[in-house]
């Protein structure tokens, strides 16, 4: 079994595939980390990155599969599935083979498997944009934290841009530690390990207790339905809502 082991993004992606059609070999699985040397059983090839072959292949793919291909390429790249890479590999192998777009070829698996993944990141995406849950800050900030499956903090950026209106605003990844900052205009991801900590406004602090008050009083002791509400709300996100917490 043959692992290809590199950078896992989008850069790592193309050079691995340059790799995989130069030498003629192919991978079962793709990795990232550290090269760990050869087993019995699995050869573990290390692919480093190279800005000139990566550029390469992506002209190559953005030819054969266009523009909005890649934009999905990319997006498969984000989900937590750990078949994602080898799932992405695969695709673009057939891009490149076939030359052409394959995208609405979905008898063939690997384009099928590719679909469901990319699907399920945006599927996300969509969700959040309407479940995300901000805070406003003292100095007027407002502050969202929350902990996807998938990485899918800059897919969500620009919709809020438009959404709040000059309002700027941060969306933590509290999981990946991958912050998305906003000046209400524009938007830049950053990365680190440091929590929040939050001095709220006096409306904020208003709000919540009108949110406590309100989930208690709809709250009917008589009439709960656990599996219900699990269904409609599940528990993974009710620690980012104040009126879930005590």
């Amino acid at each position: 079994m043959t692992v290809f082991v590199t950078e896992l993004s989008i850069k790592g992606l193309c050079c691995a595939l340059f790799y995989a059609f130069t030498e003629k070999i192919f991978p079962d699985d793709i990795k990232g980390g550290y090269l760990h040397g050869e087993t019995f059983v699995d050869t573990y090839v290390k692919i480093s990155v190279d800005q000139t072959k990566y550029m390469r292949v992506k002209r190559a793919l953005i030819k054969y599969g266009g523009g909005e291909t890649f934009t999905d390429i990319e997006v498969c790249l984000r989900s937590c599935d750990e078949k994602a890479y080898k799932v992405a590999f695969d695709y673009c192998k057939l891009i490149l083979e076939k030359r052409r777009a394959v995208f609405t070829d979905l008898n063939d698996k690997r384009v099928s498997d590719f679909t469901y993944v990319v699907n399920k990141v945006y599927y996300e995406r969509h969700k959040f944009t309407g479940f995300i849950r901000f805070k406003e800050t003292a100095s007027g900030i407002l502050y969202a934290a929350y902990s996807p499956d998938n990485d899918i903090t800059e897919l969500l950026c620009p919709h809020f841009v438009k959404r709040l209106s000059l309002i700027p605003f941060i969306i933590h990844d509290v999981k990946r530690g991958t912050v998305g900052v906003s000046d209400g205009k524009t938007f830049n991801i950053v990365h680190t390990k440091r929590t929040a900590e939050l001095v709220l406004s006096e409306d904020e602090k208003s709000w919540e207790e009108l949110w406590k008050r309100y989930y208690k009083s709809v709250n009917i002791k008589e009439r709960k339905n656990k599996k219900q509400q699990d269904n409609y709300l599940p528990v993974r996100y009710r620690k980012f809502m104040s009126e879930t917490q005590d």
